[in-house]
């Protein structure tokens, strides 16, 4: 008795008989339902029927469906009147295109999915016969399965099934690659590209593309038939974050769309940044966002100042491993102050950043400091008869161009009372001479009147108050 190939997968159960390379040695015996086969494996089951029906004699793994059996295919199974069936479920990927080819002696019938696609079930003795078909398989996971009826003689069956990869048949993309991971090295500064098997049974190659972020335009890497590239610098300053993707192309030159965009950063990038002032202690808190990438070593703080050379530009304030920094007091004088984080990577590489003020960084920030400064001098005080009452005018004499207030303020109250009353808050006309404002003030004879003038800025400061004067309307 002759076994071209015999594959045994099982567990637990009686020992059996069973033929290898022509030894027979003792293999357990277990039901279909104990078996589990490697992916794309067909799960084969022998019948002492040509029915294929009742419980299984036997089950066990094979690779392929391709076998010539002479006399009985295995122990305790019948020479003549046994059925054999196969089946394997696997993923076909896009699908596509396919040519199913069967032969056998005797009877075979091939199904997808259930649908029977080849027909040969009759009584042919020794002699083989064969069928192909060609069909088109949809994306996805289908089931194949393959019957065979030996009657009597020899019992030979074979079955295949492969991709048409003529462009004349095959229109069908394949999937894009999944998987993709990126391992950027900052030693070397190279990245390592790796990505997962394509389930396509016609695959060519893959091909590897990066692109800067702040580009559309892909660049072609490698075409290759492994599922990993090692990329070299890819920015001679080893900064730019840049993206990459993989595509997949068939025999039958269909390619893919590209993989899931994966991104690598050189340097880990500050991705906001926020700050808050004090007003009681005067000072800025900076906080962002902390980066947990393997190659962060450290922060630096800069500032927008006025450096000793008379203009501005960036000044470390220090470094820190935190995502929080506080500064020094700062007056509260109603200006923006600038703020910047850089980031450094374990090989000693900084972000890079303009020399001068950048409005869209994300590591930037523009921080208004309230005005906390009120105007420095106090207002003149004026009084003098008008009708119905007084005439009282501020003035103030600093020149227009550094005038550090908006307005004037002139209160009054009854003379030894605590509580003041405002007569006039009004802005003046900046292109007069001196600053100025008035108003005649109605009284009630009898009675004297306190006043006092002051100034106010645009964030509502108040200057000193000017000296008090008083003034008493006469009766009649």
């Amino acid at each position: 008795m002759h076994h071209k190939r015999s594959v045994v997968a099982l567990a637990g159960g009686a020992l059996s008989l069973v033929a290898l390379g022509g030894l027979v040695t003792l293999a357990p015996q277990a039901s279909a339902a104990d078996v589990t086969c490697a992916t794309n494996v067909y799960k084969r089951t022998f019948y002492k029927n040509t029915a294929l029906s009742g419980s299984p004699a036997r089950t066990d793994c094979d690779s392929a469906v391709s076998e010539s059996w002479s006399g009985s295919p295995a122990a305790g199974m019948p020479s003549n009147n046994f059925g054999v069936r196969w089946s394997v479920t696997r993923d076909f990927g896009s699908g596509g295109p396919l040519t199913f080819t069967a032969s056998a002696t005797d009877g075979v019938r091939v199904y997808l999915d259930g649908v029977r696609k080849i027909d040969l079930w009759k009584s042919t003795g020794d002699t083989a016969r064969s069928k192909s078909v060609n069909l088109t398989v949809p994306s996805g996971k289908h089931t194949l399965r393959v019957d065979h009826a030996n009657w009597t003689g020899a019992a030979k069956v074979k079955f295949t099934y492969a991709p048409r990869t003529s462009a004349t048949y095959d229109r069908t993309k394949p999937l894009a690659p999944t998987g993709v991971k990126t391992v950027y090295n900052t030693k070397t500064r190279k990245t390592t590209v790796s990505w997962a098997a394509n389930k396509e049974m016609d695959l060519a190659n893959y091909s590897l593309y990066r692109r800067p972020v702040t580009s559309t335009v892909w660049t072609g890497v490698t075409t290759t038939t492994a599922r990993s590239y090692t990329d070299p610098l890819v920015n001679p300053d080893d900064r730019t974050p840049y993206y990459y993707e993989v595509r997949a192309k068939d025999k039958a030159g269909n390619t893919s769309s590209g993989s899931a965009d994966t991104i690598v950063r050189p340097l880990p990038v500050v991705t906001s940044l926020t700050g808050t002032y004090s007003g009681a202690t005067g000072k800025v808190t900076l906080k962002w966002p902390l980066n947990t990438e393997p190659q962060f070593n450290h922060y630096t703080v800069l500032s927008y100042d006025l450096g000793n050379e008379g203009y501005f530009r960036w000044v470390s304030l220090g470094t820190t491993m935190q995502n929080t920094w506080t500064t020094g007091p700062i007056p509260a004088d109603g200006e923006w102050r600038h703020y910047r984080i850089l980031v450094t990577n374990d090989a000693g590489t900084t972000t890079l950043g303009a020399s001068s003020l950048d409005g869209s960084a994300a590591n930037e920030l523009w921080l208004g400091i309230p005005d906390g400064i009120a105007p420095q001098r106090a207002p003149e005080l004026s009084l003098s008869f008008c009708t119905g009452g007084v005439r009282v005018t501020a003035t103030d004499y600093t020149p227009a161009p550094i005038r550090d207030f908006y307005g004037f303020e002139i209160e009054r109250r009854t003379a030894g009372a605590s509580d003041w009353s405002v007569v006039l808050h009004s802005g003046y006309d900046p292109r007069t001479t001196f600053a100025t404002v008035g108003v005649c003030d109605a009284l009630t004879a009898g009675s004297t009147y306190e006043y006092r003038a002051r100034t106010y800025d645009a964030a509502g400061n108040y200057s000193p108050s000017s000296d008090i004067k008083a003034f008493t309307p006469a009766a009649g």
